[in-house]
């Protein structure tokens, strides 16, 4: 009765290790070795089986034994093998776990030594770790920073904004945007956020690149101070040209048509006054042309739209916030129009979006002109936009302007631009 229970048990220990094999064949490393140790222990499951055959029935059958001593044999091999399998495995797992600390210790040396300020942060905001420079940047311990979030260190004006961006990133995996971070004495740090979401210690995690564009910046602040200035100095020449040469030839108009009404001719006859009058009336016209002229950029009027253009170009270039390539080699046409001047316009409205708004580092312009036809490309580099949500916006009223102006002088303009895709324009006019 007890050899019959052992007989039992061992039978039921063969059917489980077969399960056992099964489950393994579903291992993806080292699939094989384990497969090789669950066979030998089936050998070894089956030579107890024979062994407590041969008690139960007593007997000493020669076959029996030849296929004990077989299997006995190849046990000892197949776990030999598994055993030098698994070794391997083992020697593997090694090398994966120096090569998995070297490249810890890059990224530890990349993540402090970076000029950029690195942030690892939850899905809350909360810090996870930081690099050497945000540090430095802020001016916080580690102790100091590491019981903070993104909202603690942001300007007021921006602490709204946290969880909004954190939606984005959350929504589209990544997301870049501009923030501003105060410093702990109180220093505002411009800064450009680049965020994704990653794998950090078995857990998902936000990891924020922010660029200092504190400078970039300021080359925009003064770029807008200097439009604003030349407009300004444009608006006080437009005055004073008005006040010194228009209006006192029109002042002088007024005396002689009063003495017209008047009658009053004891000095003068009214032939000659007549005569003074369309005298002053012609000096009226050529002053009110030049105020006119003036109003126009002369390159634009005197040397056509591409010397305008490349002299425009060249300017914000000296500033170097952006690389500007201006391709004007195939446009043929002369003399001035105003297409021309729409086209001009649509250049400074177009760059000067592109600085307020893209971050691009590059700006390629192309001017054409087949026959009476002239095109306009424009691209650049930057985070790009959704032009339907743009053009709704009141940041869109740039590029709605640009629309509205091609129209007027029935052209064409059609803007491409999606999310980190950078923005294409293209402008076709037909001159007369």
């Amino acid at each position: 009765m007890i050899y019959q229970l052992f007989i039992i048990a061992t039978a039921l220990v063969f059917i489980l290790n077969i399960i056992f094999i099964l489950n393994m064949l579903s291992v993806t490393r080292s699939r094989r070795s384990w497969v090789l140790i669950g066979i030998a222990m089936l050998f070894l499951i089956a030579l107890q089986m024979i062994e407590l055959y041969g008690q139960y029935f007593q007997t000493e059958n020669s076959f029996i034994q030849t296929i004990y001593y077989i299997l006995d044999f190849l046990v000892a091999i197949l776990i030999a093998v598994g055993v030098l399998q698994i070794g391997k495995l083992l020697k593997s797992l090694k090398n994966a776990e120096v090569e998995r600390r070297v490249s810890d210790r890059r990224f530890q040396i990349l993540f402090d030594n970076s000029g950029d300020e690195i942030f690892l942060a939850d899905f809350e905001g909360k810090f996870l770790e930081v690099n050497e420079e945000a540090l430095k940047k802020l001016g916080y311990t580690r102790e100091e920073l590491m019981e903070k979030n993104f909202k603690d260190i942001k300007t007021e004006k921006y602490v709204s904004n946290v969880d909004k961006n954190i939606a984005i990133i959350l929504k589209n995996g990544h997301h870049v945007y501009e923030t501003e971070h105060q410093s702990k004495d109180g220093s505002v740090i411009f800064l450009e956020m680049s965020d994704r979401v990653i794998d950090y210690m078995g857990r998902k995690a936000i990891l924020s690149m922010a660029r200092d564009i504190t400078e970039r910046k300021e080359i925009e602040r003064k770029i807008a101070a200097a439009i604003i200035e030349t407009e300004e100095r444009e608006r006080k020449r437009f005055a004073a040209d008005l006040h010194d040469g228009l209006a006192p030839l029109l002042s002088t108009i007024k005396l002689y048509t009063d003495l017209l009404k008047k009658g009053n001719f004891n000095k003068i006859s009214p032939a000659e006054t007549l005569q003074s009058v369309d005298e002053l009336i012609d000096k009226a016209i050529v002053s009110a042309r030049e105020i006119s002229n003036n109003i126009m950029p002369s390159i634009l009027q005197d040397f056509g739209l591409p010397a305008a253009a490349r002299d425009f170009c060249n300017y914000i270039n000296n500033t170097n916030s952006v690389k500007i390539q201006l391709d004007t080699s195939q446009y043929k046409l002369s003399g001035t129009r105003i297409e021309e001047t729409v086209l001009f316009q649509a250049i400074k409205e177009l760059v000067n979006n592109s600085l307020k708004h893209s971050q691009a580092s590059n700006i390629e312009i192309f001017l054409e002109s087949h026959d009476n036809q002239v095109n306009l490309f424009f691209k650049d580099d930057g985070v790009g936009f959704d032009v339907d949500e743009k053009l709704k916006q009141p940041t869109g009223l740039g590029l709605n302007n640009i629309i509205n102006k091609v129209k007027t002088i029935n052209g064409l303009c059609l803007i491409k631009s999606a999310p980190d895709e950078g923005m294409n324009v293209l402008i076709t006019v037909n001159v007369k």
